[in-house]
């Protein structure tokens, strides 16, 4: 979506250089999460406890959706803004339905951050293991 988007500017997204970076890290952290997550899996069959891991996987996973679903939401440009339709009554909502989709995905990834333990909670966990305490 961001090669066919343009910014304010009138630029394609994907040719400013901040946001094409944003994707670009994005990108990197989310290939780092993936080996993690493969190296975790082998040891976990072959024997060995998830240990800290697990929470660790959990946190990056989170905070990458998060800031995914952010370039979404900025790639919306104005069509981020909420529709209501039992407010709105019979008016059809702008913009392409990918941006309503993404939009709602951004808040529901709010959630993320706390569902299966607050990121709080993951960290207390992370620390318990590493200082085994």
């Amino acid at each position: 979506a961001s090669t066919e988007i343009s910014g304010s500017q009138g630029v394609r997204l994907i040719d400013d250089p901040g946001f094409a970076g944003r994707l670009a890290l994005l990108e990197i952290e989310l290939r780092a999460l993936e080996m993690t997550e493969l190296r975790t899996l082998w040891e976990v069959a072959a024997g060995s406890a998830p240990g800290a891991q697990s929470s660790m996987l959990k946190l990056k996973g989170t905070d990458i959706v998060q800031r995914l679903t952010e370039l979404y939401v900025e790639c919306a440009g104005p069509y981020a803004a909420p529709w209501f339709p039992e407010v709105d009554g019979a008016a059809e909502p702008l913009g392409p339905a990918w941006a309503r989709r993404e939009v709602t995905r951004y808040f529901e990834g709010r959630a993320a951050s706390i569902a299966g333990g607050s990121d709080e909670i993951q960290r207390n966990i992370m620390a318990k293991h590493v200082l085994k305490i």
